[in-house]
């Protein structure tokens, strides 16, 4: 058998690739539907009404969507016990039902198997984010320690600390750095300013939660680089 000499990949080739998570990793808006239907099953077991018409209402009317629920049950009569408050609760302890893309599973399996390491830096709450991680299985390609979260880093993507946090742990056994992400107000500027390579993966069905209009930004918040596929990430290892 011939052996596969990327698998011996030493320092002087191994890369930190650190991705944020949500709108890069898999579709933000996905995480937003599995919770909407959460509500939807909810209101509709309570008051008999339509399930999908109930999540329909919720998703068109984001981020009024529980308000608007409410309005319609009440004005068909069926008024639900739940309250805004509750209703949120439920939104935010729900289970994701969401999942990586095969594009996506694929390019991080290889990156692993070619012996790069993989860092998430990700903006939010600790509740959330790590009810996503579960939910992708992203512990099969990211060790633990590799994990930044910013409520629990004490600095979100505004701020060098992730990045500094990601060099700190892992630069003396990685000769470049990488970040991928979506979000020109905050992905590109840090890692810009501190030499690592910074990649935005284009939204072309313009799903994303945060618009991409490059144009509209100075150059030090723009990426060095723009990728259609999260795959060709594996070009510039």
């Amino acid at each position: 058998m011939q052996h596969d000499k990327r698998t011996d990949i030493d320092c002087r080739q191994r890369c930190l690739i650190a991705f944020d998570l949500d709108d890069t990793l898999f579709k933000e808006r996905d995480y937003l539907r599995s919770g909407h239907r959460v509500l939807a099953r909810k209101l509709a077991g309570e008051s008999g009404a339509d399930e999908r018409a109930l999540f329909r209402l919720i998703t068109e009317h984001h981020p009024r969507g529980i308000e608007a629920a409410l309005a319609y049950l009440a004005e068909r009569g069926t008024p639900s016990s739940f309250s805004v408050d509750e209703l949120v609760e439920a939104y935010r302890a729900h289970t994701p039902d969401i999942s990586l893309d095969a594009d996506t599973e694929r390019t991080l399996q290889e990156l692993k198997r070619r012996g790069h390491r993989l860092v998430l830096i990700t903006d939010g709450s600790t509740r959330h984010q790590r009810a996503k991680l579960h939910a992708l299985g992203l512990d099969r390609f990211i060790e633990p320690g590799a994990v930044l979260i910013s409520e629990e880093t004490g600095g979100d993507k505004h701020t060098p600390l992730p990045f500094a946090i990601a060099e700190e742990r892992f630069g003396k056994e990685t000769a470049r750095r990488i970040y991928v992400g979506d979000n020109l107000s905050k992905d590109f500027k840090w890692p810009n300013q501190r030499g690592w390579t910074s990649v935005m993966l284009a939204d072309h069905n313009g799903i994303n939660v945060f618009p991409q209009q490059p144009s509209q930004w100075p150059g030090e918040y723009r990426p060095s680089a723009c990728i259609d596929n999260i795959s060709r990430i594996l070009e510039f290892v």
